[in-house]
């Protein structure tokens, strides 16, 4: 039974330091796809203001409370 609690600590040990092994090393292929994926997305999407935004029939305008 102790020979058991051992290897199944062994093997939680074994997992922990591969994990912090891999986790150190960081791929620059990655990185670099990430940083093309948002100047992408900057790009692509104008700034919509309140008035150029589509609203539904139901959606009041954000000021009907002020009156008119």
């Amino acid at each position: 039974m102790l020979s058991m609690i051992m290897l199944s600590f062994g093997v939680i040990l074994t997992l922990l330091v591969c994990m912090l092994r891999s986790s150190s090393r960081r791929d620059a292929e990655v990185d670099r796809l990430l940083e093309d994926f948002e100047e992408e997305g900057k790009k692509n999407e104008p700034a919509k203001t309140a008035s150029e935004e589509k609203k539904e029939d139901w959606e009041k305008d954000g000021d009907w409370w002020k009156g008119e």
